[in-house]
């Protein structure tokens, strides 16, 4: 009865948006690019703006959360790079495998079960790893898909274009500056409404975003390489992220969202990487939707121990 409470409590309402966004790209001609934008230049850091102003985490607490959310990418990088240098992996094919092993979605996934599962308490905490991964992938991911030929300095300079980073910084400026937005019934008080407003928009449109690039379809290459990403991203990483929440003494709801959030299967956004640096797209984009349909399962299953 639990694992069939974890799925209809959880991941139902999940898959409902996910399988609208899929059955809309599947019959309409959807321009994806700009609705990347929109969630990527304007909800997105709406979102995070407003969930800093309005966290109730303990300031260590929400480092150690970060931490763990670090720990968790270098971590399984490494335990993936051993296991593709073990199987004498060509250059493309490892680093493939890193993209795929070290970048969660715990975005576009990962915050809306989060959310579902552990109310806004885990929401937040959710929201901090989300943002350590977002730095992550684009400080780690352009060398890790050019196998090292980029130039060092385009990882700083990557992190800059990111929106999401001034999101945290003005969000942290306002939290900090005694201007308590969400009490105030003034101009700054309406202003932080209507960033609101579009920030509870956030979470469906991510969802239908998922189903719409899962759409797109493509072909499993590689069956074994992409059965060993499956296990290091669904089994290994979230055991990884026990230990390590363990390890940083995490308070209990901290440690649930943690473990659910390194669950997640590969990030969709890889795909892209991976185009642009020629590191095995078809293969990356095959483990996207391969995980991503296993984790139905393997959520399912952990859901059903977190929750207890």
């Amino acid at each position: 009865m639990l694992i069939i409470s974890a799925f209809v409590e959880v991941l139902l309402p999940v898959t409902v948006v996910v399988f609208c966004g899929y059955t809309l790209r599947r019959s309409f001609l959807i321009d994806l690019p700009s609705l990347n934008r929109l969630s990527m230049y304007v909800l997105g850091p709406a979102l995070i703006f407003t969930t800093i102003v309005r966290i109730d985490v303990a300031s260590n607490e929400a480092l150690r959360v970060i931490a763990a959310s670090v720990t968790v990418c270098l971590g399984i990088g490494a335990i993936g790079f051993a296991a593709g240098t073990a199987l004498h992996l060509d250059r493309a094919s490892l680093m493939a495998l890193l993209l795929c092993v070290m970048f969660m979605n715990s975005g576009n996934y990962g915050l809306p079960t989060t959310r579902f599962a552990f109310g806004e308490a885990g929401f937040q905490r959710a929201l901090l790893y989300f943002i350590a991964q977002t730095i992550m992938a684009q400080t780690l991911a352009i060398p890790i898909a050019s196998a090292g030929r980029g130039d060092p300095g385009s990882a700083i300079r990557q992190i800059f274009r990111m929106p999401q980073i001034y999101a945290v910084a003005i969000g942290l400026l306002a939290r900090f500056s005694g201007l308590e937005l969400p009490q105030r019934i003034d101009a700054l008080g309406s202003i932080f409404r209507g960033v609101a407003l579009m920030a509870d928009a956030t979470l469906p449109l991510l969802l239908l975003l998922l189903g719409m690039q899962l759409a797109q379809g493509t072909a499993v290459e590689d069956g074994r390489l992409t059965a060993l990403v499956t296990v290091l991203r669904l089994i290994v990483s979230p055991l990884l992220a026990y230990g390590a929440a363990r390890a940083l003494a995490l308070d209990d709801l901290s440690l649930r969202v943690v473990v659910l959030e390194a669950s997640m299967p590969t990030a969709v956004n890889m795909v892209l990487y991976s185009l642009e640096f020629n590191a095995r797209p078809r293969f990356v984009a095959g483990v996207v939707v391969v995980t991503t349909a296993a984790s139905l399962a393997t959520l399912t299953v952990l859901l059903s121990v977190l929750r207890q």
